[in-house]
């Protein structure tokens, strides 16, 4: 199959896909049994029903629901969506300050969740039942069931508060101004502005948060990395490849790993996609301005324009993940080029 005709058909099949999902999130919303009027106005205007009528025309939930849902959906069209009813901006504008901070701490947690799932899934498979496969096995296992709150606040205790080796919450220390924003990644920014200083400082409150992240990915990557590598090295093909004299570590990474890279692709898309949407507990903990905290700050409000913009960029960011994913499996596997 060619590569265009892949794309396309993957590509059509996504915008039924999100259709869908505005349709769930929306029913979703509006079936919650609390009202925004009495979570948004004060409590003294609860018995005006001129301030209630009002708010409920100027966000539109005086209208039936079907109504609200096609001016919804005939706004999102047009890339409007909506005002939020909480800080009264634009929820694109919401979402675009807030999403960058998730981005650049997703991209650091998914690194290294990476490096040392892969790494230690493909050590603990060549070297099965010995003491190194023990011990990654335990690894997973806690990574996999530890409470990642737990870990973010021993990890904030013990190495910001007792021994100071990384900085604490937040993006940069109080004193320091944000970078100039270009990209909204504080890292990127300082480098581009060349604010060596700030990036630094920036990295020293990131590293932190991002390794509790990452810790509980890697140990997902590592589990599936060493049961689709056992498969693997139990094939005919890797031992005909040590029979003609290969070398151990050409026949694990060249002949081994890249066959086994399939399930290994798939959880670290859907990894990716789970910290892309943001961790509320990591979020709230290490007080990192993200989508997160921003999406249960709309929840408890019941900011039904922010929870549906959250909503829509969540579906989003798992289709497009979902997207790529299949994309690197035309890649990796020569039987859907063939087919």
């Amino acid at each position: 199959m060619p590569l265009q005709v892949f794309f396309l058909r993957r590509l059509l099949l996504t915008i039924p896909l999100l259709v869908g999902i505005t349709l769930f999130s929306f029913i979703i919303a509006n079936a919650v049994p609390s009202d925004p009027v009495s979570a948004n106005i004060p409590q003294n205007a609860f018995d005006n029903e001129e301030i209630i009528a009002a708010f409920r025309a100027k966000w539109g939930l005086d209208k039936p629901p079907h109504e609200q849902y096609l001016t919804y959906l005939g706004n999102l069209l047009r890339g409007d969506l909506g005002v939020s009813i909480k800080t009264s901006k634009p929820v694109l504008e919401d979402i675009r300050q807030f999403l960058p901070a998730t981005v650049e701490l997703a991209g650091f947690a998914i690194l290294i969740g990476m490096a040392l799932g892969i790494g230690t899934g493909i050590v603990s498979a060549v070297w099965r039942n010995s003491i190194a496969d023990y011990l990654t096995r335990g690894y997973v296992v806690i990574g996999v069931s530890f409470p990642i709150f737990v870990l973010a606040l021993i990890g904030l205790n013990v190495l910001h508060v007792q021994w100071g080796i990384v900085a604490g919450p937040g993006r940069l220390d109080f004193i320091i101004r944000d970078p100039p924003a270009v990209t909204g990644l504080f890292m990127v920014d300082a480098a581009i502005a060349g604010q060596w200083d700030k990036f630094a400082n920036a990295f020293s409150h990131i590293i932190l948060p991002a390794f509790v992240l990452g810790s509980f990915v890697a140990g997902i990557i590592a589990r599936i990395t060493r049961s689709s590598m056992l498969e693997v090295l139990g094939m005919d093909y890797i031992r005909t490849a040590r029979s003609h004299g290969l070398r151990e570590r050409r026949v694990v990474i060249r002949h081994a790993l890249s066959n086994a890279m399939i399930p290994i692709v798939t959880v670290i898309g859907l990894s990716t996609a789970n910290l892309m949407t943001g961790a509320v507990l990591i979020e709230s903990i290490f007080a990192w301005p993200g989508i997160g905290r921003y999406a249960f700050r709309a929840a408890t409000s019941q900011d039904f324009p922010a929870i549906m913009g959250v909503s829509i960029l969540i579906a989003s960011i798992y289709v497009m993940v979902n997207f790529l994913v299949d994309i690197l499996y035309y890649f990796l596997d020569p039987r859907i080029r063939v087919a």
